[in-house]
């Protein structure tokens, strides 16, 4: 009778055993969430398909450095890295790249630490320096320009733009002549790109384009007032994240000016060499000197055709320029170690041509104009700006 007994229960433990091996979903991870709360970095669910439809591919995680990170040799949808929200790597073609995925949210969100972003008092830091020594000048890591954004209309390179508040990006308004404000839905953002025609899963943000805002007074013939705010949002509502490669730029106070010969720093995308050429894949980066308003103005440069909207720039030997393609995109100059925005990359007759200087938007003519349109008065007061 104990036999039975015994005999029975053990039946039991092993079909339950059995049923529970069954129904136990491979690599669970009982220690996380099945749902997003936060950005999603504590998630253990199984959902292995992108936003996109596009199936996961695996991870292939050593289980020592990716076991707490959730990762391992699946393909679910994780934030290893304290992305905005859960992602997986997907085949594009011949390319493999990061995309997020859609995680339902937790009923009950946990409290997460805030997302670490810049304000007007960490405007204009970066992580590294340059590394290397678009007409001229040479490749650079984006860390040493973490403000640069590259701006894309349907997938293709548009312009480049500066952030100057985790919302908001500076560019010029001649990028968006022929698209017009009521065709925003076909722009992107993207910061902490270091070439255009790669993604870089561990360094890029992107973001859509929700409001266009370009100068009132903009004139399309002399190019002055060229000038436009992009407010930028993330997939999840949010705004840019501070990271080595996504920073904030520092605006310099109303009316401020630099003397003539101080250097400054353009970076962009551009062409590499005009008028036959093609556009830099890398981010590049060349120094400049400030020209006066003199010079700028004589009939040897560009005479009547420099508005008080602009400036001049350009190298003592016309070897290095904004070209084509780097329109937009931010001229700093280095005041105690920290970057500010003086200069909005406009236009120029060729590039790097003998007395034929790059022209630039002149940024401290626009602070008000920033302020009422963004409500950004704190990081338009360039509270940050050196004193003498």
């Amino acid at each position: 009778m104990n036999l039975f007994v015994i005999l029975a229960v053990l039946a039991t433990f092993s079909v339950n055993v059995a049923f529970s091996r069954r129904w136990k979903p491979k690599h669970q991870d009982t220690s996380g969430e099945l749902c997003q709360s936060g950005d999603g970095s504590s998630y253990r669910g199984f959902v292995s398909k992108s936003a996109k439809g596009h199936r996961c591919l695996k991870w292939f995680a050593r289980p020592l450095n990716g076991a707490l990170k959730g990762l391992g040799h699946h393909n679910y949808c994780r934030n290893p890295d304290q992305s905005l929200g859960p992602w997986c790597h997907v085949r594009r073609g011949r390319r493999t790249v990061k995309e997020f995925c859609n995680i339902p949210r937790c009923s009950t969100p946990t409290k997460t630490p805030p997302a670490s972003v810049d304000t007007e008092m960490t405007c204009g830091e970066r992580a590294e320096r340059r590394l290397h020594k678009i007409v001229g000048g040479s490749f650079t890591p984006i860390e040493s320009h973490p403000w640069v954004a590259a701006i894309f209309h349907r997938d293709k390179f548009l312009c480049g733009g500066s952030l100057i508040s985790p919302c908001w990006v500076l560019t010029a308004a001649h990028c968006f002549g022929e698209i017009g404000t009521t065709k925003i839905r076909h722009l992107s953002v993207h910061l902490g790109k270091n070439a255009i025609n790669n993604t870089d899963a561990d360094r890029e943000q992107s973001f859509t384009v929700e409001e266009l805002i370009i100068h009132q007074k903009y004139d399309h013939y002399s190019l002055d007032n060229d000038i436009a705010l992009l407010r930028i949002e993330s997939r999840n509502g949010g705004c840019a994240v501070k990271s080595a490669s996504a920073r904030t730029v520092c605006l310099p106070p109303f009316h401020t000016q630099l003397p003539p010969r101080f250097q400054c720093s353009i970076a962009g995308f551009g062409m590499e060499s005009y008028p036959v050429g093609r556009y830099s894949q890398k981010l590049k980066q060349a120094e400049v000197s400030l020209l006066s308003r003199t010079e700028c103005e004589s009939e040897l440069y560009y005479g009547e055709r420099i508005t008080k909207n602009m400036f001049c720039a350009g190298s003592p030997d016309w070897s290095t320029d904004a070209c084509k393609g780097d329109s937009g995109g931010p001229l700093v100059c280095d005041l105690s170690g920290r970057m500010f925005l003086f200069g909005v990359v406009s236009w120029g007759e060729g590039c790097a041509e003998k007395n034929k200087p790059g022209v630039y938007t002149q940024v401290t003519k626009y602070n008000k104009w920033i302020a009422a349109k963004t409500g950004l008065s704190q990081y338009t007061d360039g509270v940050m700006y050196p004193e003498k």
